[in-house]
């Protein structure tokens, strides 16, 4: 806690630490600098008496002995005059003369900081900058109240006019310092205090979105809330008061940044205690905060109102803002006495702001002069909230971490018995999600992959062998299924059947990777002294159902489709025609444009459950890459051989698939329709001579 403090007051000192100004004193508009340092003492405060003109631009200025004199900075409101005393409407001239050293080097400037309401500023009668527009009627005049700088001429005496006007806000006149100094040093100030105000602005933002969204994530903690809505207050403050930052972005009118200023004045100290109030519920009075909560919105409605009338709260809300400060002082003080969690921070940084808002107010109302140090004092708090929670979050995030491993391993495992794209095209995002009867139907390419005479194969093995060849042979295909933007459905003893939703050539690219990764298994298979395995795959596609099979007690994801039947089907075709990769004449019509790959029409066969025969297409990719080169050169003369055998002229296609067989003897294809043509040779003269 002790380091906490510290750090906290470090910081407000690194916030306010800056060249302070020196108050040189006037007497009857006049003040002698012909013996001062700019460079020892950069800043002067041209304080005490300037000579005062009521009602009176610059230019009709007539200067007499009996010229009224004023103390600055301070308000007019209130001032003496033989005809009464003044009010808060009017317009005067300020005027001061000054004798500065005649062997000056610097470059000097004047920084007039925001005056009520307007302000022009006159160096030896010439109008040389200001803020809005003062004038003698309200025609004419603009408010607006922003820093100005001015460069002085280069000369050892000159005389400072000072109009102000002001018919909008209760109060009139000079409450900032009016400063002389070098120009590059009124510069760099005034440009620091713009960045420390953005640089406050920017984290009351952040802290506030971050709470806001921390609020989000978990409705409970209404304390987030509560600090979200005072910083978001506090930054209204910020950006509208002092250098007004929200200027250098917003074009804003000056009734308009007024009553925003006001605004965030009349909201923070309710949302203070109402934040307070939302941690220690037990410790702090809610009759209290509605109390303050209720005078909030009165004041508020009241921004409805002219300025003139709601500036007037200037003097009366400083006690409720005051006030509203010590019950929660009060109340934190209880929590701190009961112990509870974190109050010790919190009472630190609550006396921070109290300090902090009673010297800005203080100084809005010209009573001290010194400069806004609230700000400072609401980030140190808002440090303090984020070191007082930061333990809880912490810990939540850690809980929140752990849970959300256990989830990713939940959902990692249930993925290995229901594939996460299942769930996707079934409209889950969760395996908790699905019940029975979910279905959804989708157009898919179907890919069924059977390895040729497993049964037989695998008398040969003991139980424990077959299990760890399968699962040897599927780490192998499986990755290449999911890498083609498929997902594996279902393992049917050898068989895998995978679904493929976008592209049909991600199934075809698929099978022919599939079968290189088994070419490279069986080299690994042959330096073992196992025999080498053949798979066929069959592909199709149509349109199928998705979903959930079985009964309360035990549900299994499933795909229903006669696409599905029909894969399956083709994959059996492969083994008539000792083909590895077969697909439909439907999958193939719907990639014709887009399939990367070689292929070649094979025959119309039947098939069990269909009633009509069904084309289909073999890809020559899938062999070894010497064979399927030949094939693919002689793809030309077997469609002449493919098409006389569909004429039925059975000798000339004899020859030709004859002919295919010289080049390519093991093109099991050409073989087995030569042997067909055969058979349809032998059946004809069969048939001539019984005729």
């Amino acid at each position: 806690m002790k380091k906490l403090v510290f750090l906290s007051l470090l910081f407000l000192i690194s916030c306010l630490s800056e060249e302070r100004n020196v108050n040189k004193e006037g007497k009857n508009g006049f003040i002698n600098l012909k013996q001062h340092s700019f460079q020892t003492e950069p800043f002067v405060a041209l304080f005490g008496e300037w000579k005062f003109y009521w009602n009176t631009a610059p230019t009709q200025i007539v200067e007499r002995e009996t010229d009224t004199n004023i103390q600055l900075p301070n308000h007019w409101n209130g001032y003496p005059m033989d005809y009464g005393k003044l009010p808060g409407f009017g317009h005067a001239s300020f005027r001061m003369k000054v004798q500065l050293p005649d062997d000056l080097q610097e470059t000097l400037a004047l920084t007039v900081h925001e005056q009520d309401t307007s302000y022009a500023i006159y160096i030896d009668g010439k109008y040389y900058g200001g803020s809005g527009t003062p004038a003698s009627n309200t025609v004419q005049f603009v408010p607006m109240v922003r820093s100005t700088i001015v460069v002085l001429p280069q000369k050892p005496n000159i005389t400072i006019d000072l109009y102000v006007a002001n018919y909008v806000h209760r109060k009139g006149g000079i409450w900032n310092d009016i400063v002389l100094s070098p120009y590059t040093k009124a510069e760099s100030r005034l440009t620091k205090h713009k960045i420390n105000e953005t640089i406050l602005s920017a984290i009351f933002a952040f802290v506030g979105i971050f709470f806001l969204v921390m609020y989000f994530y978990n409705r409970d903690g209404k304390q987030t809330l509560g600090i979200f809505l005072f910083s978001f207050a506090v930054l209204l403050r910020t950006i509208s008061t002092g250098e007004r930052i929200i200027l250098e972005f917003v074009d804003m009118p000056y009734w308009l940044l007024l009553r925003l200023e006001y605004l965030s004045w009349y909201w923070s100290a309710p949302l203070l205690y109402h934040y307070f109030y939302t941690i220690f519920p037990g410790d702090f009075s809610k009759k209290v905060g509605n109390l303050f909560y209720g005078l909030s919105l009165i004041l508020t409605f009241g921004l409805l109102l002219p300025p003139v009338y709601f500036t007037e709260t200037a003097s009366i809300y400083p006690i409720a803002f005051v006030l509203n400060g010590l019950f929660v002082l009060f109340y934190l003080f209880r929590s701190y006495k009961n112990k509870r969690m974190e109050s010790k921070p919190l009472l630190f940084g609550i006396s921070l702001i109290l300090v902090g808002a009673t010297n800005d107010v203080l100084h809005a109302e010209a009573i001290i002069h010194t400069t806004y140090i609230a700000p400072s004092t609401v980030v140190i708090f808002v440090f303090l909230q984020v070191f007082t929670f930061g333990r809880i979050v912490r810990q939540n995030i850690i809980k929140t971490l752990e849970f959300a491993e256990e989830q990713k391993q939940f959902s990692s495992s249930f993925s290995r018995f229901v594939p996460t794209e299942f769930l996707y095209h079934l409209g889950k995002d969760d395996i908790r999600q699905v019940d029975l009867g979910d279905q959804v139907q989708k157009r898919m390419t179907v890919l069924f992959a059977d390895i040729r005479s497993f049964t037989e194969f695998s008398e040969t093995l003991t139980p424990k062998e077959n299990f760890d060849f399968l699962n040897s042979y599927l780490q192998r295909v499986g990755p290449i299924i999911r890498h083609n933007h498929g997902f594996i459905d279902k393992f049917i003893g050898d068989a895998v059947m995978a679904l493929f939703p976008y592209n049909i050539n991600d199934a075809v690219k698929a099978a022919v990777e599939m079968q290189e990764a088994i070419r490279v298994y069986n080299i690994h298979r042959a330096k073992c002294g196992y025999i080498p395995i053949e798979v066929g795959i069959g592909i199709h596609t149509g349109n199928l159902t998705l979903g959930i099979l079985g009964e309360h007690k035990r549900m299994e994801g499933t795909v229903i489709s006669d696409a599905v039947n029909l894969a399956s089907r083709i994959e059996g075709i492969t083994k008539l025609f000792s083909a590895r990769i077969v697909i439909s004449a439907e999958t193939f019509i719907e990639a014709s444009e887009s399939l990367g790959f070689h292929y070649r029409l094979l025959d119309r066969v039947n098939i069990k459950g269909k009633t009509e025969s069904v084309f289909v297409v073999e890809v020559l990719d899938g062999y070894e890459p010497e064979k399927a080169s030949r094939l693919i050169a002689s793809k030309d003369d077997y469609t002449l051989a493919l098409d006389a055998y569909r004429r039925e002229d059975f000798e000339e296609a004899m020859n030709a698939f004859s002919a295919l067989l010289d080049q390519n003897p093991d093109d099991s294809v050409s073989r087995l329709f030569c042997d067909r043509c055969k058979e349809a040779l032998e059946r004809q003269k069969l048939e001539s001579g019984h005729s």
